[in-house]
């Protein structure tokens, strides 16, 4: 039968992990079951065939021949973003935030005081309220929500256009018009020279510009404005430039081994990153030092966690540097895990605490002294260190 403290260690490992789930799981899908709802909803709306362009032409001029389409338009961007979510994803919750508070006003305006209304305002509140937990950037995600929802809301206008296309003057009677007009209304152009002159047509014409408006500043906002803020950054304060880290180390601990561990990575010229306490003195020259909690999510995200290949966990105390393991996997699975255990009997636990590799240096320490002692051979590699080994 495991010790208690291997059984609390394991209730504790258990624990981070449904903590470390909340809220993004239950919020995404949560989402993802609004997206399906509202285009079920849509779905119930008469169908419109498009084998031809003349039975659309001869459509009753009515927004609700739309057939709901702004519903089903809008479930379809919400499922998308909420799998998003379930990754933590910064950018697919601007994106998510956007598309609830347009489903709530497209809703409302429809009158439907029903779950698809009520879902996504009760998430609408929990993102804002927990946005500080999407904080996960991943290379080319901002371009992929960009670019669907992009699509998406040109596709929405275009069939729109067509769909009420007696309402407009001129009447638009082919999809390359009504395509025409969608760009030149959601980048503000206009040129005025095709108008909306029905009720429902300009109810339509402000639904696609708010929608579209929308995107397009969400778009700006999470692709283009940390490029360009990242450019006035180097223009204007060239020596605050950061390069984030890549395939590096991260060391944790400033105690004599972590000092010397230090000391041995920047002669081989091995690109790592220190986090030490507040009250460290850095005394190795050559290295990024990080000063804060190696067991707080934040500082290690600070340090590179993510693109790191390796963190030593060398604290001087065993169950800190379980904890650095297990928040250093939940964040980076993909990370090996070098923990140090200050005793013998802490190996066990900081395997069990997800480390690929223990090391136990002051129980082999100990033991090389010993093998000293009895006369045997030591490691040619290792001699550096010892005085009086004759060759």
């Amino acid at each position: 039968m495991p010790p208690p403290r291997i059984n609390k260690l394991k209730q504790k490992k258990w624990f981070d992990t449904l903590w470390n789930l909340w809220p993004q799981v239950p919020l995404g899908i949560a989402v993802i079951l609004a997206g399906g709802i509202n285009i079920v909803d849509g779905q119930g709306y008469p169908k419109v065939e498009l084998t031809a362009l003349q039975p659309l032409m001869e459509l009753d001029s009515s927004l609700w021949a739309l057939g709901s389409g702004s519903q089903i338009f809008l479930g379809t961007l919400l499922i998308i973003v909420g799998m998003g979510l379930l990754w933590r994803l910064s950018v697919a919750w601007s994106f998510a935030v956007l598309l609830m508070a347009i489903t709530i006003v497209v809703n409302s305006l429809q009158q439907k005081w029903q779950i698809t209304l009520f879902l996504p305002s009760a998430m609408l509140v929990a993102a804002l309220v927990f946005h500080k937990k999407f904080d996960r950037r991943v290379p080319g995600a901002n371009f992929f929500f960009s670019l669907v929802s992009l699509i998406t809301v040109i596709a929405y206008g275009g069939f729109g256009t067509m769909l009420l296309g007696r309402g407009f003057e001129p009447k638009v009677s082919d999809f390359a018009t009504a395509l025409y007009f969608t760009i030149i209304t959601v980048s503000t152009v206009g040129y005025g020279h095709i108008n909306p002159v029905t009720f429902e047509s300009r109810l339509f014409v402000i639904s696609l510009i708010a929608v579209g408006l929308s995107i397009f500043a969400t778009i700006t906002a999470s692709v283009v404005g940390p490029v360009l803020s990242g450019e006035l950054m180097r223009m204007f304060k060239p020596e605050e430039k950061h390069v984030e880290p890549k395939d590096h180390v991260i060391l944790a601990g400033d105690g004599a081994i972590s000092k010397n561990a230090a000391n041995e990575l920047v002669t081989k010229g091995i690109s790592f990153v220190q986090i030490v306490d507040s009250s460290y003195v850095a005394d190795v020259v050559d290295t990024k030092v990080i000063r804060g909690d190696a067991c707080e999510e934040s500082v290690l995200i600070e340090a590179g966690i993510r693109s790191a290949r390796l963190i030593i966990a060398a604290r001087d105390d065993d169950g800190s540097n379980a904890f650095i393991s297990l928040v250093a996997k939940d964040i980076n699975p993909e990370i090996s895990v070098l923990a140090v255990a200050n005793s013998v009997a802490a190996i066990p636990r900081l395997k069990l605490a997800s480390a690929d590799l223990v090391f136990a240096p002051n129980a082999l320490g100990g033991r090389l002294l010993v093998d000293l002692a009895m006369g045997k051979d030591i490691a040619e590699d290792h001699r550096d260190l010892i005085d009086g080994i004759e060759g």
